[in-house]
């Protein structure tokens, strides 16, 4: 029996895919604990495997029908209107079909045969309605309006999470008793997702004569997310309101976060502040860059967006740019080519820049600086929302880390940064023409921003990995009166 302290990290996804669970994980065993990081997938049975001295365990926690019914809705849903608002609702509806017919080629039996019916009935449908309507575009909700909403369907009881995400009591069932058997000493939830299913397990610990702490890691503003539906925000926000101030600590990504997380549910004290930054592995690595990936040689300016696709990303901005910038070529760095990254590519074709619009996989979160290391510029397109508004992301800290200047929209937080830091230029957020003009700016400057921010010591381990390490060690010592063993640890920094 081991007799250091163990901590069970929870993330509502499958961890593996969740670059700041795996760094926490990392940084966790090398500071003397035994580490188990639980997730949960609705894609099968799940299962268990090891990354370095950490054990995952991943548990499946089958969807109704009801749930995979509702889900197919909302794609075909983007496609069979009767009229298109604008040229942009045309592209997203073509890049469903897209995405149907390709997902289609993957599959056998039925599964192939509805894929395949979908995308035939999609391109059927777009042939004979595809073209923007002319009624009048959807007036967008403003972020107060959408605020507004938010908050009153809080105060709703049929959008309560207990109600409104059954989802949630089936991830109960199947994670409590693993937690109940593992017994740790600390118990640290990542996103709000599983918040409830860590405070009932130690809550029953406690009673059981234990004495585990409960750790909160705030990863998004929740009542401020603008890619979900209002119902679904609120219920989430219901679910981070009724638990948050149980948390023996509370930690979150970025100083404007914590302010806003402190203000919103009157904590005690101001939450933590660990930011996304990237872990770098000493000494050299093969590892392939994104101009070989790409084929796009020097000195051809090549522009780097790094992350998750969806419309509130605002990556399409960046390929409107690319119009005004015609030596410029953009490579998007994601892991899932949804019907949103297939609306880009279509965008690319109607301006006539797809030659110049690069897909590039994913590679091991520690590699991403040397990946990222041989582009010209970082780009970060948030459009405006709450939860944009006090982001600091991991792409910023990414770029930071590859020595790249960086082009942000106005979101508060990082527009902040890179005008006090001297780290590149800002833009206004969805205006391309201004877009091209930050990249425009920074590409004249691009020798002195890259020496500037490589020759910032200081810079670079405020934003890295090691510095977010030295936090932790502070947090759990804080909670545990000290861990069996502290560490060293220069290998995760």
């Amino acid at each position: 029996m081991s007799e250091r302290p163990t901590i069970a990290y929870l993330a509502g996804n499958d961890v593996l895919s969740d670059a700041r669970v795996l760094k926490y994980a990392a940084a966790a065993e090398e500071l003397g604990f035994d580490v188990v990081a639980i997730g949960v997938t609705r894609q099968g049975g799940g299962g268990e495997t090891r990354v370095g001295g950490v054990r995952v365990v991943v548990v499946g926690t089958a969807t109704t029908l009801r749930d995979r019914l509702a889900a197919k809705w909302r794609q075909v849903r983007v496609v069979a209107r009767w009229s298109f608002a604008d040229a942009d609702a045309v592209r997203a509806a073509r890049g469903q079909v897209a995405r149907w017919s390709t997902t289609a080629a993957g599959k056998r039996g039925w599964r192939r045969a509805v894929l395949a019916a979908l995308a035939g009935a999609g391109r059927a449908w777009l042939r004979l309605r595809g073209r923007p309507g002319r009624r009048a575009p959807e007036v967008a909700e403003s972020p107060e309006e959408r605020a507004a909403r938010v908050a009153a369907l809080m105060a709703d009881p049929r959008a309560h999470w207990s109600r409104a995400l059954p989802v949630l009591h089936r991830d109960e069932a199947a994670i409590g008793p693993l937690l109940d058997e593992l017994a740790p000493d600390v118990v640290h939830v990542h996103d709000v997702f599983l918040l409830g299913v860590g405070y009932r397990a130690v809550e029953r610990a406690r009673a059981a004569g234990r004495s585990p702490r409960l750790v909160y890691d705030a990863h998004e503003y929740v009542r401020g997310l603008s890619y979900l539906p209002a119902r679904t925000v609120a219920a989430y926000a219901t679910l981070e309101r009724d638990h948050i101030r149980h948390a023996d600590a509370v930690v979150t990504v970025s100083e404007p976060l914590a302010e806003l997380l402190e203000r919103d549910h009157d904590l005690p004290r101001r939450p933590t502040v660990v930011l996304n930054a990237p872990m770098v592995v000493p000494g050299e690595r093969e590892v392939p860059t994104l101009r070989q990936v790409t084929g796009v040689a020097e000195p051809t300016p090549l522009l780097v967006y790094g992350g998750g696709v969806n419309a509130a990303r605002g990556v399409d901005t960046a390929v409107r740019a690319l119009a005004a910038l015609p030596d410029a070529h953009l490579v998007v760095v994601t892991n899932r080519v949804n019907y949103v990254v297939r609306a880009l590519l279509e965008l690319a074709e109607d301006l006539g820049v797809a030659d110049r619009v690069h897909l590039a996989d994913y590679v091991a979160a520690h590699d991403v600086p040397r990946y990222f290391a041989d582009a010209s510029v970082g780009l970060s397109t948030l459009l405006h929302s709450p939860n944009h508004d006090v982001a600091l992301t991991n792409k910023f800290c990414e770029y930071l880390q590859a020595g790249l200047p960086i082009v942000t929209s106005d979101t508060p937080a990082q527009a902040r940064l890179v005008t006090e830091l001297d780290l590149g230029a800002v833009y206004p957020a969805g205006d391309a023409d201004a877009l091209a003009e930050a990249v425009r700016a920074v590409l004249a400057d691009r020798d002195r921003l890259r020496a500037r921010i490589s020759g910032d010591a200081e810079l670079r381990h405020r934003f890295s990995w090691a510095a977010q390490v030295e936090v932790l060690r502070g947090l759990y010592t804080g909670l545990l009166d000290g861990p069996a063993r502290v560490g060293d640890v220069e290998e995760v920094s």
